[in-house]
């Protein structure tokens, strides 16, 4: 069986990437919701749940656009998870907005500063993002926002769900390939913390590279996207 003409053996090996890049907390109240914006809206829906639910009633909104997303978006990501977190009910009076970040290294020191200037200090956060970028999120804030206890959370949703209307799967084992790779490479760049990678996924990334998975991996240009 093939899924838009990705082998069964691909899929095998992207799920091994999949699940060790995906990490989830539980959950309990906090000061803050923080959003790290993407390319897939199931994130807005979801922190507009937490908030529903009292998780916390403030959410901040970060992303500006980057290479991909400035093709979707009519305004910045945060804008536009902000008007799909107002429409599943969240008060607009709850909602920061930081536009600027174009990473997830901006999103968290860009988000500091903003919250900062307006002399908000939370204690405790929910960090959401995208599945598979949840590991990468909670290893680059105990390095950059260390004095603050994160809980990490996303949408419950696996590698064959995680495709919609604006990246294809095989797009998306591209991005998670890249991703392996940031948390190879950026300890020792002093951007995240370094963190134990078992065998398994060490295989299955080596494996996807030779495929051809290799869109998203870092060149001479990017250091940190």
């Amino acid at each position: 069986m093939t899924t838009n003409l990705i082998s069964d053996e691909d899929l095998f090996y992207s799920t091994i990437l999949w699940d060790f890049l995906t990490i989830n907390h539980s959950l309990e109240k906090v000061d803050l919701i923080f959003v790290l914006c993407s390319h897939d809206i199931r994130i807005a829906r979801y922190a507009a749940e937490l908030w529903n639910k009292n998780y916390s009633n403030l959410i901040l909104f970060s992303g500006g656009l980057n290479f991909f997303t400035k093709s979707i978006f009519q305004t910045s990501e945060a804008e536009e998870f902000a008007k799909i977190a107002i429409e599943e009910g969240v008060n607009p009076a709850s909602i920061l907005i930081e536009t600027e970040s174009t990473n997830t290294g901006e999103n968290i020191l860009f988000s500091k500063n903003f919250l900062q200037n307006m002399k908000i200090y939370p204690k405790k956060i929910i960090a959401i993002q995208k599945p598979s970028m949840t590991r990468r999120v909670s290893l680059a804030l105990s390095k950059q926002w260390p004095e603050v206890k994160f809980l990490i959370s996303s949408p419950n949703y696996t590698l064959l769900q995680a495709s919609h209307e604006f990246i294809s799967l095989k797009l998306l084992i591209n991005e998670i390939v890249g991703d392996f790779q940031r948390i190879i490479e950026y300890p020792r760049l002093g951007f995240q913390s370094a963190t134990e990678i078992p065998i398994d996924a060490t295989n299955a990334y080596n494996f996807l590279i030779k495929k051809g998975y290799i869109l998203h991996l870092l060149n001479d240009k990017q250091t940190f996207v």
